[in-house]
């Protein structure tokens, strides 16, 4: 018999490659949804103290919220789905995956004050997921370095950190776009996060975990974004500050995974363009759902009044 009409089997590392692709998808996926459901129990919780409330008080007021404590813990669970979804693949292909925890925390916060997701939040979070399903199709394997360039870490941390810290200065001098500059802010710190945390799972041994940078940059960087992140929410409504939290996050992330870890997508042109397509609606999602403005009458919540207008 000929051999002619015979295709040859796809080589074995490639299958294995897109199961592991297809698995840090699915735990990046689940790592967004716990942190769609920590964004909104922490806001609940926080946004009670009042905008005017000093650290310490917030402190005390969010330590008597036991929604504030549940929280935290889905946070703690999101975050180990997180870095197991980043040992798993790179973070080209897990930080785009979590924008969608904008989607999950409005969803989540409506469900808190029992009432249905306003249609335009349903409407674009469907879109949302339409765009990510076509990027993760269109997605292929990344090359790139096991472990990372410490000297380029060291100089993206430090670039970082000048921005996120001109970007708090900025909220107090510009009052009207506290939201878009405290989530710019946000954004850059919980992208540098994700690169930390990668860095840190490329770490092979305990005695070599002590006495490398990931795991301290890893402590720092997450500390920080944690103190922020309670900053934001006491001052800024969902809408007003995840929306860009969101979009900066994912491409902090990805210009980590490329300066650090030398990322470089390896599809076909024509997979690279689908993902370009995909991630463009993903991103165009994202905005239209960021510009959904939440107002919320204290004399009708409890009756599930509520009135969605567009930012401006």
């Amino acid at each position: 018999m000929g051999t002619a009409g015979l295709q040859p089997a796809p080589p074995i590392h490639r299958i294995r490659r897109a199961r592991v692709s297809w698995l840090t998808a699915a735990v990046a996926l689940a790592s967004a949804v716990a942190a769609g459901w920590s964004t909104a129990l922490m806001h609940y919780g926080a946004s009670g103290a009042g905008q005017e409330a000093r650290a310490s008080e917030l402190a005390r007021h969010v330590l008597s919220q036991w929604r504030w404590y549940l929280g935290v813990l889905a946070s703690l669970v999101g975050l180990a789905l997180h870095a197991t979804a980043l040992h798993l693949g790179t973070l080209t292909l897990v930080q785009p995956l979590a924008v969608t925890a904008l989607f999950f925390s409005m969803v989540f916060r409506d469900l808190l004050e029992r009432r249905a997701p306003p249609r335009r939040t349903v409407v674009w979070g469907a879109v949302t997921a339409v765009g990510l399903g076509l990027f993760l199709v269109a997605a292929g394997p990344t090359g790139g370095n096991d472990l990372p360039n410490g000297e380029a870490a060291a100089v993206l941390i430090g670039v970082g950190s000048v921005g996120v810290l001109l970007a708090l200065r900025a909220s107090v001098r510009f009052p009207t776009h506290q939201g878009l500059l405290l989530g710019t802010a946000g954004g850059i710190v919980f992208g540098l996060m994700a690169g930390a945390i990668k860095s840190t799972t490329s770490v092979r041994s305990a005695g070599e975990l002590v006495t490398s940078w990931p795991l301290y940059a890893m402590v720092i960087v997450g500390l920080s974004g944690f103190l922020l992140n309670q900053h934001i929410y006491n001052r800024t409504r969902l809408p007003e500050s995840l929306p860009m939290l969101n979009l900066v996050n994912p491409l902090t992330a990805l210009s980590f995974g490329i300066v650090v870890f030398a990322e470089r997508p390896s599809g076909s042109p024509s997979s690279l363009a689908l993902q370009c397509a995909g991630l463009s609606v993903v991103l165009a999602g994202i905005f239209v759902l960021g510009r959904t403005r939440q107002e919320y009458n204290p004399d009708s919540v409890g009756a599930g009044v509520i009135e969605t207008t567009g930012l401006t």
